[in-house]
C-alpha cells in the first residue's frame, strides 16, 4: 500500500517511547483509539480523560479533541470515512472479544497492507463489529480512572488502589502523576506570566526540576513557546 488516503478505513499503530502531547483538532473522520499497552488521556475541552490497557473510545467525525500518548505506551488508531455507517456519538467503549483481537491483529500486522487483501478484509470486518459495541459516556470511568480526570497532577491513592492501579496503567501513580503536570505546564505555558510559579501550582519545585523532568519524560527540552492545545 503506497497511500491510505483513499481508503474508507485505515489503521495506523502508534507506539511512543516518551510523553507525546497531543493538539486539539477536528477530525474529519470518526476515531475509534484503543490501547495496546500502557496509558494516555482524551482531552474533551478542558476535561482529560484516562484510557489504560485494553480500553477503548470512539470519536465521531468532526469531533474537537487530543491524544496525549503516555511514555511506553501503543495505541491503535482507526479512523473511519464519514461515508460508512458508524456510531454518533463519542463515548468509551470495552472492546468484544471480537473487535479486540482484529485491532490486535492489525497492530502486529508485518505483511502488506492491501486493500483488497486479508488487511483490507480485517478493516472491514471491524467495521461491521463497531456498531455491536456499547458506547458510553465519556465521563462513566472506573473511580480510578475519575481520581485523574479530577485532578490529574495531584491524585491521591489509598494504598489498597496502588496494586490495581499499576495493573491498570502499566505503572505507578506517581509516573501518571508527572506526565499529567508536564502536560499541564504545556498548556499554560504560552498564557503564564511567570514560568516559576507556573511549575510551582503544578507540583514542581523549581524550573530547573520541571526542566528535567521534560528532558526525562518528553525526550527533549521545553520550550516556553510551546503549546499543546
Amino acid at each position: 500500500m503506497t497511500t491510505t488516503a483513499h481508503y474508507s478505513i485505515h489503521h495506523q499503530l502508534v507506539a511512543l517511547p516518551h510523553l507525546t502531547p497531543g493538539k486539539r483538532q477536528r477530525h474529519i473522520k470518526g476515531v475509534l483509539l484503543m490501547m495496546h499497552q500502557g496509558a494516555g488521556l482524551l482531552q474533551l475541552g478542558r476535561h482529560y480523560y484516562p484510557l489504560a490497557t485494553h480500553e477503548a473510545a470512539f470519536l465521531p467525525a468532526d469531533t474537537l479533541f487530543a491524544w496525549h500518548g503516555f511514555a511506553h505506551s501503543r495505541l491503535s488508531r482507526v479512523e473511519f470515512s464519514p461515508r460508512l455507517a458508524q456510531p454518533s456519538i463519542a463515548g468509551r467503549l470495552t472492546p468484544s472479544p471480537l473487535l479486540a483481537a482484529i485491532v490486535a491483529r492489525l497492530a502486529d500486522w508485518t505483511g502488506e497492507q492491501d486493500w483488497q487483501g486479508a488487511h483490507g478484509r480485517l478493516c472491514r470486518i471491524l467495521h461491521d463489529e463497531l456498531p455491536q459495541q456499547t458506547i458510553l459516556p465519556v465521563d462513566s470511568q472506573p473511580p480510578l480512572h475519575q481520581l485523574i480526570t479530577a485532578n490529574p497532577a495531584s491524585f491521591a491513592l489509598a494504598p489498597e488502589q496502588e496494586p490495581e492501579f499499576r495493573r491498570r496503567f502499566d505503572c505507578d501513580a506517581d509516573n501518571i502523576r508527572r506526565q499529567c503536570a508536564l502536560l499541564l505546564v504545556l498548556r499554560d505555558l504560552a498564557k503564564s506570566p511567570s514560568l516559576d510559579a507556573l511549575v510551582q501550582a503544578y507540583g514542581f519545585a523549581s524550573v530547573p526540576q520541571f526542566e528535567q523532568y521534560c528532558r526525562h519524560w518528553l525526550g527533549s527540552p521545553c520550550h516556553r513557546s510551546g503549546k499543546n492545545g
